[in-house]
């Protein structure tokens, strides 16, 4: 939220009016009916005027500095991406709502499912009530009603479930919001309506199936194996195996970006990185800090940086230069030891030294090189403007690209520059706030973090130190990521187990009506083997024809959120085939589950029954 609750603080003005604080957000009350385009212009002619711009060069101002103005309401701040932390996304709210509707969608079909294969052995118990005279429409009420209660009794088990989700710190984290039923009673009451009615849709087409027959010929025949009925549930199995294998391709793909996340080249070594913050007590003795710290044998060098990188998406930008030589630049203050500590490789020139701690220095990026060519190492930067030289230093390296921004962003182009500040920017005050420490591999980490803590907590008591692993910062970075993972998943899982239900059903209506035919088949000679395997290869066809619909839906819902990424895992082909082979095998052992009952029943018990 970017008005969080908290302690607001009224700043004097000389705060408000420096050029270096850049963390106020503008919050305005419009007119009713006030055109935001307007406003936008009003605001970019007012900034104008400040920096001593006329109106008249308005368009030369858009063409030279491009600079972009924008208001945003504030129920779509968390969509803008305007902070740092707004990092909602419309489509994965779009995707998830549509898997919701889903879920009641495939539950529905699956109550049908299993109302259709009650029906053969409830057929003869109905028709024998209408030739004593029951109604049809009461017959059907009552069928209907007994899924009513059946859904019901589903409601408040659910209920019970999202109480004991709400309880457990482990599911909450699956959510980011308050998902309390006081919160959102509007949406618990539609929730419940909607469970009811699937429940009793669930049982339309049923209770009109199996009241639409002439009672006299279903008390002399069965109707349990006729090529409607049969085309009718095969059909809804099919959905199901879609939607199955869909959400297992989308897994796939999805756990390939996870891993692609944590496991691609970063172009810095995360690894071996503790940080934390310091207090303005620490910063004024960073030497003292640096020296204890390094008297730890398993300490190997010590930085203190503005930011850390890899796990935001916002960096302090800079303006250089004019004319055909504008550059803009991602600047990160540090020291000079901070390339080393995070292992940046330099290609060209040299690393920072002590020594640039008193006259100012840059290292440049490759991108920015290649993206301003005119630069060369040995060449200073800096800008006159209204408020003086600022930071004139020359440019001492070169360092390899890396992944300055998460992967939601394009790491390719980005222009970066690190920078020491020299003592014509002591105004600005001291911008390196954190430590960074590495560490010899193979060492134990949660000791060296404790003890590298405690080193701190003895130099400064003005608060309580804790070190974080910069591995965790990236886990931080993707949480909203993560979570949609999560969610995903747990959502394919139900929606897996809803299908193994409905081919459990589905083969327990087939195997009860064709008990007979087995048992002939097997005084014939056939074995348990081939019996399972004819109903087992039952479901081959519809296995391969729902794969060969799901694929394309699978692929582009993969490519879909894949776009949310600039850098991003390729779509394997193998996941396709593994897809098609996981789902047909929970299938095809629920076959064999349940046929091997029947298939192992005796045969002559099945004849005199039958």
């Amino acid at each position: 939220c970017t008005l969080p609750n908290g302690v607001y603080i009224c700043e004097n003005e000389s705060v408000m009016n420096d050029w270096s604080e850049w963390s106020f957000n503008v919050y305005m009350l419009l007119d009713d009916g006030a055109n935001p385009k307007k406003v936008e212009r009003a605001i970019k002619l007012a900034f104008m005027k400040v920096n001593g711009v006329s109106e008249k060069d308005e368009k030369r101002f858009d063409k030279e500095v491009n600079m972009k103005f924008r208001i945003s309401p504030m129920d779509d701040i968390y969509f803008s991406g305007v902070g740092k932390q707004d990092k909602g996304n419309r489509n994965l709210v779009g995707v998830l709502t549509v898997a919701s509707v889903f879920v009641l969608f495939i539950a529905m079909l699956n109550l049908l499912n299993f109302s259709l294969s009650e029906i053969p052995m409830r057929m003869r118990g109905i028709n024998t009530r209408r030739v004593m005279g029951a109604s049809i429409g009461s017959l059907r009420l009552k069928m209907i009603m007994e899924n009513v209660m059946f859904a019901f009794v589903a409601l408040l088990i659910g209920i019970v479930l999202v109480i004991a989700f709400q309880r457990s710190e482990t599911c909450m984290k699956l959510v980011s919001g308050d998902i309390h039923f006081a919160s959102h009673m509007v949406l618990a009451a539609v929730m419940a309506v909607s469970a009811l009615v699937v429940g009793a849709l669930s049982a339309v087409v049923p209770a009109f199936y199996s009241t639409s027959f002439t009672p006299a010929m279903v008390l002399k025949g069965s109707f349990g194996l006729s090529p409607r009925g049969r085309r009718l549930r095969m059909a809804i199995m099919a959905v199901q195996f879609c939607l199955a294998f869909a959400l297992t391709i989308y897994i796939g793909v999805m756990s390939s970006q996870s891993s692609y996340i944590f496991n691609s080249d970063y172009g810095f070594n995360k690894n071996e990185v503790f940080y934390t913050w310091l207090s303005e007590e620490a910063q004024a003795k960073k030497d003292a800090v640096r020296a204890e710290l390094k008297k730890l044998p398993f300490v190997e060098s010590v930085g203190f940086a503005q930011n850390a990188i890899g796990t935001s998406d916002g960096y302090m930008g800079w303006g250089r230069g004019d004319g055909d030589h504008h550059m803009v630049l991602q600047v990160l203050p540090c020291d000079y030891e901070y390339l080393r500590t995070m292992q940046l490789k330099i290609v060209e020139g040299r690393d920072f030294r002590e020594s640039d701690m008193k006259t100012g220095a840059y290292v440049l990026n490759k991108a920015a090189m290649a993206q301003y060519k005119w630069l060369v190492v040995g060449d200073s930067i800096g800008r006159q403007s209204n408020w003086g030289s600022q930071s004139n230093y020359n440019i001492v390296g070169v360092c390899n690209n890396f992944k300055l921004k998460s992967m939601r962003c394009d790491n390719s182009n980005v222009a970066v520059a690190f920078v020491i500040f020299g003592p014509d920017m002591a105004e600005w005050g001291d911008r390196c706030g954190q430590v960074f420490v590495r560490v010899a591999k193979n060492q134990d980490k949660i000791e060296a973090k404790r003890r590298i803590a405690e080193v701190l907590n003895r130099l400064d008591g003005s608060q309580k130190y804790e070190m974080w692993f910069l591995d965790d910062d990236l886990q931080q970075t993707y949480v909203e990521e993560f979570r949609f993972i999560s969610q995903v998943k747990l959502f394919a899982i139900i929606c897996i187990i809803i299908t193994i239900i409905g081919v459990f059903s589905l083969t327990m209506f087939e195997t009860e009506y064709r008990r007979k035919e087995i048992a002939i088949r097997k005084v014939m000679g056939s074995s348990i083997g081939s019996v399972v395997r004819l109903f087992a290869m039952r479901y081959a066809l519809p296995l391969v024809v729902a794969f060969v619909v799901a694929a394309p839906v699978g692929w582009w819902l993969s490519n879909s959120w894949l776009q949310s990424f600039a850098e991003h895992t390729p779509i394997h082909w193998w996941l396709f085939p593994l897809s098609f082979v996981l789902v047909s095998a929970v299938v095809v052992i629920t076959v064999i589950i349940q046929s091997w009952r029947v298939a192992t029943a005796n045969p002559v018990e099945s004849i005199k029954t039958e």
